[in-house]
Formats: structure tokens, sequence, C-alpha cells
């Protein structure tokens, strides 16, 4: 027997359809697009020359808002990926006055560096040892880091000693516990520090205020100077 909807029927299947529908019961509506993500900041290209005169000068050390890089036989050097920034940079190289110059950086930039008059520079060199019940035993594989700043005297009295530019270097000990570091600028602003698995820091005062050790050595020429460990 076949079977028919009655009018009284049929509108409350209407009813309860949309009622179904008005509590989301329906199709699921589609995911909302995600936030569109924030594009990276920008970042240029600094190049140009260092040159001492006129002249070229291979093997600089540039630095820009973090960025780093030598120039080439021909004193060029390039450094991508600088932020647009307003502040210091600085060209350094052995043997030669370091510049230091505030430079704005908000597109690709041309920037040469000038710099200073030749400088004195000198070798810093000794030997890594510890003591035994034999005496003195070189110590091999010591790694030996070494910071020489040039020692610029202050614009005025009240003002701090300034480093417009520092030269920093790694290496280690030899055998016979040997270490030498060359290029470096006289006066008191040179520091180094030296570390080995499985003996204690032979400088754990903090120099200067405020850094992670190290010990100051005054460089007036040629300079040795001998480091004692201690095992833990």
């Amino acid at each position: 027997m076949r079977t028919s909807f009655t009018a009284p029927r049929f509108a409350a299947i209407l009813l309860l359809t949309l009622a179904v529908a008005a509590c989301g019961g329906g199709p699921s509506a589609s995911p909302s697009s995600p936030s569109p993500t924030r594009a990276p900041d920008p970042t240029y290209t600094v190049s140009g020359v260092v040159l001492a005169g006129s002249a070229p000068v291979e093997g600089a050390l540039v630095r820009v808002a973090g960025q780093s890089g030598t120039t080439d036989g021909n004193g060029y050097y390039s450094l991508s990926g600088v932020p647009a920034s307003y502040g210091g940079v600085s060209a350094v190289k052995a043997g030669y006055a370091a510049v230091s110059e505030i430079l704005t950086v908000s597109g690709d930039t041309r920037h040469d560096f000038q710099l200073g008059p030749r400088v004195a520079i000198y070798t810093l060199s000794g030997v890594v040892s510890e003591m035994t019940s034999a005496g003195l035993v070189p110590v091999e594989g010591v790694l030996l880091e070494e910071s020489s700043c040039e020692d610029v005297a202050p614009v005025s009295p009240s003002s701090h000693r300034a480093c417009p530019a520092y030269i920093s270097q790694t290496t280690r000990t030899d055998k016979r516990g040997l270490y030498s570091f060359s290029g470096l600028y006289s006066g008191q602003e040179n520091v180094v520090w030296a570390a080995k698995d499985g003996f204690e820091d032979p400088f754990p005062q903090h120099y200067p205020e405020n850094s992670e050790g190290g010990q100051a050595v005054t460089i007036d020429g040629n300079t040795r100077f001998d480091i004692q460990l201690v095992r833990r």
C-alpha cells in the first residue's frame, strides 16, 4: 500500500530540517583561508673597494651590520644579506691603522674604505704546559684565541679608549706545546684565551669586566707569553 505524506507530517519534517541546518548539522562549511604570512624583511648588497692611498688592499676584513668578508686581489669586497641599518662599519688589515665609519643601508650600496697609515705589528708566541712530577710538560692541542685591538687614545679625558676594529685569531698548540699569533697591534688591548678538555680555565678572572675571561697581554714588540694549565 502506498504511503502519502499528510500536510501536518510534511510541515513537521520541514521544521526539523530547518532546525538541524540552523544548528550546523547540514553540510560542513569550507575551512577559513589561512592568514597570509609576513614577508621577510628585505636585505641588500654592500660592495666596494678597500684602499691604502691609491693602492687596493687584498685580504682586508670588512664588517657591515653583522655581515663580514675579505677583499680580493683587487681590493674588492661584496657582502650580501645586509639588512636595512644605520651604524658603524669597519675595514681591518694587519699592518694598517683600522678604519671605522658610519653607513646608512637602505638599498644596494657602494661604499669604499680608505685605510689609515701603516702601523707596527708584532707576534705573540709561547708554550702551554702543565706541571707534573717530572716537571713542566708541554700540552698539545690546546685551543687558543687572541683578540687584538688597535690601541687608540680616547677622544677626551672623560671618554673611554676606543677600539675602532679588532683582529681575532685562533690556533692550537703543536706537539711541543708551542703557539704563535702574528699581525697583532701593539699596546694593552690584547687578550688571550686558552682551553682544553680536562684542564681548568687558566684565566678565570674577567677581563675586561663582564667579559668571558681571558688574560690581558701588553705587546710592545714581539712578545713571549707562556701559559700553565692545571688538570681538573
